[in-house]
């Protein structure tokens, strides 16, 4: 071991006795000064515009444009320049024959060389060091072991170029080669994982292969053991290879020996690094806060009631919108979208099986063959069209006919199945949210949710204007009811159907038919009999639903709610959550706004066994009930003292009694709209939060079960410490006095030297 010191000591004299060395370390401190100081900056101007800031530590420093990912893609221009001598100078002077001949072995040489690189890339770190000092001045409350996890992850990159670099210096004579050869091999390892993405083995090889987005999970702040022991690998692997180059000149191999000698080598290595990217052998480590990389407890525990292995199975159309997903180059990216579950699942088997079928997708091509366009898109997106089946083999595997032949990935455990889809949004996949609700589905079963039909009310079918089609099924919606763990579906009272008890809630909204009187002794029994239901209903219309709710205790009052409002018709009611709603549990903030478009008000005394608490009220200050027949298109309206009173009404209530040990859940609403397609969609309106009170009223509904809590809490750096003004004086700091004391040394260092 003194031998391997002695050596790098010596190394590192060299090294800092020419001028590259100091440029090298000039230039990254600049790059670095630079780099933080603009990032900050930038978000102080923010600051200072009122912009609200949050997560300023994973924004500064972890995001895709931040500072780590910065000094990632510019760190492999700096270790060539410093590693292309390590070796070649002593070929080219002949002074290896000097090392060969002297007391020590070709290993203490490559480690003492190495040793002396990883002394210099520790100066790296301490510049990094001092931008993290930058960040813990100038950001409230900075998560400083996530700063830490990803200066760990570019100090392994920068050893391992080093290592690579090593290698290529033992190979030529010439300096100039050795660092344009090690340019290459960083190069050829980047476009490693590109090689053979369409074959399975091969594919998993070569993407162990890639040095590409290696740091990335460092960057988020996530240690896992699959990319520490990759850095590992990489690095025995070079000096190995160092050695054994060296060791060339003392051995006499025959050619075809050293070639298998090198082939064991290397494939060892991948073996090794194959075994250690299985999911069953990985570590994990969140360097975060508030473990931010790490599925919630509420989901970490209902995995822990799985004891039989889970399955999912990916069913890619291949004309559908989301086909190049599934594709076999693109199947690394798809399967790294669940290594979340892989950590607490790590048995979970992922299979595809492509398929063609006619689609409602908007690509869906009419007047071509069916079998031309799946044969087209399939060529285009790499599918072997030999394995794709076709709409008869599909079908007699499963029926994706209610999914419209989409995109979908079927979960399967014990038999029971869930479907996970693909979502318009800029995510696309299914995350933990709806990762866990499907398995929640397969364990516990999913909470039902009817909505009536046959007078013509408000549906789950349609896209139109006042339907629930978005906010309760639709299929490509994440934040859709279907896709949070109910089950949604409409029910008819048709037929002699009785309405079935075993749903967890029926939808009754708007309907323009008045019920027939079996019709409503039908929704009567449900009721009596402990059903849970939302009715809602639209000024005007009040007959067609206040027999349901006479025998609740409960009417629909008589006209329509008008509201002063300068911005906005005086129809759309902005109700406020009531405080009473908080001992429902409905989390919705204060200032938080429901609107309610062409509403009317809830009156209610003696509800008959219920316990009624108001949900959403009106501004007592803005809102009146007008009572006489009115035109908003025609008529100018206002409010007149002498017929009305302004007054805080309820627009939705909350009924709850026992019923046969059976918690019963009655929610009324004097609106329909409230949670339409148009009105979920409304984007005028400040802190309208339409859906939080759907999610929040269907969660009341199943007990807390459903949507699954996945928050996460609040970030706590949030806040720039920093003025413009000081952040410019290290800025020059940074990037002037330290290079400049840095150069001042070098000069110094490289005087004596040549004094000497």
């Amino acid at each position: 071991m003194k031998k391997i010191v002695r050596i790098a000591r010596v190394e590192l004299s060299i090294l800092f006795y020419s001028p590259v060395a100091w440029l090298v370390l000039i230039i990254f401190i600049i790059q670095c000064g630079i780099t933080i100081t603009d990032l900050i900056d930038a978000k102080a101007a923010s600051q200072e515009l009122g912009n609200k800031l949050k997560g300023l530590t994973k924004d500064v420093f972890g995001g895709y444009d931040a500072f780590f990912n910065s000094v990632k893609n510019k760190l492999y221009l700096y270790i060539p320049l410093l590693t292309m001598g390590l070796m070649s100078r002593e070929l080219s002077s002949g002074s290896i024959k000097l090392l060969l001949s002297s007391p020590i072995t070709n290993r203490q040489i490559i480690l003492g060389k190495f040793l002396a690189m990883l002394m210099y890339c520790f100066l790296l770190v301490l510049v990094l060091f001092g931008v993290v000092l930058i960040g813990v001045v100038s950001i409230e409350s900075i998560d400083f072991y996530y700063l830490l996890g990803g200066v760990f992850g570019l100090y392994l990159l920068a050893c391992s170029y080093a290592a690579i670099g090593l290698f290529m210096s033992s190979l030529t004579t010439y300096q100039v080669v050795a660092a344009m050869s090690t340019l290459a091999v960083f190069a050829l390892l980047n476009f490693m994982s590109s090689v053979g993405q369409s074959i399975d083995f091969v594919r998993d090889i070569t993407y162990w292969m890639s040095l590409s987005d290696r740091v990335d999970n460092f960057r988020i702040g996530l240690i896992s053991s699959k990319d520490v022991i990759y850095f590992l690998l990489i690095i025995s692997l070079f000096l190995t290879l160092s050695i054994m180059r060296l060791n060339a000149g003392r051995s006499s191999y025959s050619s075809a020996t050293k070639a298998i000698r090198y082939s064991v080598v290397v494939a060892s290595v991948l073996f090794i690094g194959y075994l250690s990217s299985l999911s069953v052998f990985n570590g994990y480590y969140d360097t975060t806060r508030f473990k931010t990389n790490t599925l919630t407890k509420n989901s970490q525990e209902l995995f822990k009631q799985l004891d039989a292995p889970l399955k999912i199975t990916v069913y890619p159309n291949v004309i559908n919108y989301f086909s190049h997903i599934g594709a076999p180059k693109f199947r690394i990216f798809d399967l790294r979208q669940f290594e979340d579950y892989t950590r607490f699942l790590p048995n979970l088997e992922i299979n595809y099986q492509p398929y063609y079928n006619y689609t409602l997708d908007k690509r869906d091509e009419t007047g071509k063959p069916l079998l031309e366009r799946a044969q087209r898109y399939a060529t285009a997106n790499g599918y072997d069209f030999d394995e794709v089946l076709n709409p008869e083999e599909i079908d007699k595997i499963v029926d994706l006919s209610p999914e419209l032949n989409g995109f979908v990935r079927v979960v399967e455990y014990k038999g029971k199945t869930a479907n996970l889809r693909m979502f318009f949004d800029q995510v696309g996949y299914p995350k933990e949210a709806e990762v866990s609700a499907a398995i929640k589905n397969i364990l516990h079963g999913a909470p039902k949710v009817g909505v009536l039909t046959g007078n013509y009310e408000r549906g789950i079918a349609k896209r139109g204007d006042k339907d629930y089609k978005q906010v309760l099924a639709e299929l490509n919606v994440r934040t859709s009811l279907i896709n949070q763990g109910f089950e949604v579906a409409p029910v008819s009272i048709e037929n002699n159907q009785e309405l079935p008890l075993d749903l967890s809630v029926l939808v009754i909204a708007d309907p323009i038919e008045a019920y027939k009187s079996d019709q409503l002794k039908k929704i009567s029994n449900y009721i009596k009999q402990g059903g849970s239901a939302v009715i809602a209903g639209e000024p005007s219309k009040q007959a067609l639903l206040n027999p349901i709710l006479k025998e609740i205790g409960v009417q629909f009052s008589e006209g329509m709610l008008l509201q002063e409002s300068q911005d906005y018709k005086l129809d759309l009611i902005q109700g406020k959550m009531s405080d009473t709603a908080l001992n429902l549990g409905f989390s919705i903030k204060e200032k938080s706004v429901i609107s309610l478009p062409n509403a009317m008000a809830i009156t209610y005394k003696d509800t008959l066994g219920f316990n009624a608490t108001p949900v959403v009220v009106t501004n007592p200050e803005e809102v009146w009930n007008h009572t006489e027949k009115i035109n908003l298109e025609t008529d100018s309206i206002s409010f007149n003292s002498e017929k009305y009173k302004k007054e805080k009404v309820t627009v939705a209530l909350a009924l709850q009694r026992n019923v046969q040990g059976k918690e019963q859940k009655i929610m009324v609403l004097g609106d329909a709209d409230f949670m339409s397609n148009k009105e979920i969609s409304r984007s005028n309106l400040k802190k309208q939060e339409n859906y939080t009170f759907v999610k929040e009223m269907f969660k009341w509904f199943s007990n807390g079960e459903y949507p699954i809590d996945t928050t996460r809490p609040t970030t706590t750096d949030n806040k720039i410490l920093i003025s413009q003004e000081k952040l410019k004086w290290v800025k020059i700091a940074f990037i002037g006095l330290v290079p400049f004391l840095v150069a001042i040394l070098g000069v110094f260092t490289l005087i004596k030297r040549k004094r000497n």
